[in-house]
């Protein structure tokens, strides 16, 4: 094992928890942090697929792999990923798992916004308040929420999906400096247009503009999994194009300029015709 694996493990370790972990960010962060010698569980509720990923974190990384087939939405959800992981001490929690409707606000329904706040607010909310606690009283751990740069103003045909990212940065932040003193790092993972799955399966046009700053998952979960380890500040933007172009815009624009930029390149890839959601 590696002298940075060391560090994981002796930091963070023994049990890292993804949440969102079947395919793109989520199984990329945790074939990430198998490699640095975590055992690894992973949460989705696809079992065909957790258990394929899980086969192969196993083979490859020699480390411990333990599933949990859960709806992050459900009512009880914590307390079923409680008692399930009672026994094993997590020390680095990611949280991945979205909903991303693509439209305009209205064309969706409001069982699937109320969906998107469960999932995208209250999940993260009860998943860092839980294992948070538990790394305090051992004074270490780490937590990385996944987020997005279209958190980071009003995002037109990304609505909701915007205004529950700026949540997630927030709670992040908040917890960073709380947490800081007990010796657990918290940090918000603001990623740019990333190729996953959903990504290819909502059909974007991708102007150029965004084909230049897309990354792949692997590198998403690998600079972020850096970062933790060496960055004092309570967010990371993954991708130099992307920190870039976030700089550029947030020091060069007013906030509305922002907001019409991102409606444009949103009406570009997709329309007002759109009416597209993650299952």
């Amino acid at each position: 094992m590696s002298s940075i694996s060391n560090y994981y493990v002796d930091y963070f370790g023994p049990w890292a928890l993804i949440a969102g972990a079947s395919e793109g960010i989520g199984a990329a962060f945790a074939e990430e942090l198998a490699s640095k010698g975590l055992n690894v569980v992973l949460i989705a509720r696809s079992k065909d697929i957790l258990n394929k990923l899980a086969k192969k974190i196993e083979q490859q990384y020699n480390v411990q792999v333990k599933i949990i087939i859960q709806d992050l939405t459900a009512n009880k959800m914590l307390d079923e990923i409680s008692k399930k992981t009672k026994n094993l001490e997590i020390g680095f929690l990611v949280v991945n798992a979205a909903l991303s409707p693509i439209g305009l606000f209205h064309n969706a329904t409001e069982e699937l916004h109320n969906k998107v706040i469960d999932l995208n607010c209250r999940a993260p909310m009860l998943l860092s308040y839980h294992f948070g606690k538990e790394m305090k009283k051992r004074g270490n751990g780490g937590i990385i929420l996944i987020s997005s740069l279209a958190g980071l103003q009003g995002n037109p045909i990304h609505t909701h999906y915007s205004a529950t990212r700026g949540y997630v940065i927030n709670l992040a932040e908040g917890l960073w400096d709380e947490m800081k003193n007990f010796g657990v790092k918290v940090m918000v993972c603001q990623a740019g247009p990333t190729k996953t799955p959903n990504w290819g399966r909502s059909t974007p046009k991708e102007p150029l503009s965004v084909r230049i700053i897309i990354l792949e998952p692997k590198k998403v979960a690998q600079q972020a999994i850096r970062a933790i380890k060496r960055r004092r500040k309570p967010y990371f933007v993954p991708g130099f194009l992307n920190r870039l172009f976030s700089f550029f815009l947030q020091h060069t624009t007013t906030r509305k300029q922002r907001v019409k930029l991102m409606g444009s390149v949103a009406r570009k890839m997709y329309g007002e015709e759109k009416n597209y959601s993650n299952k």
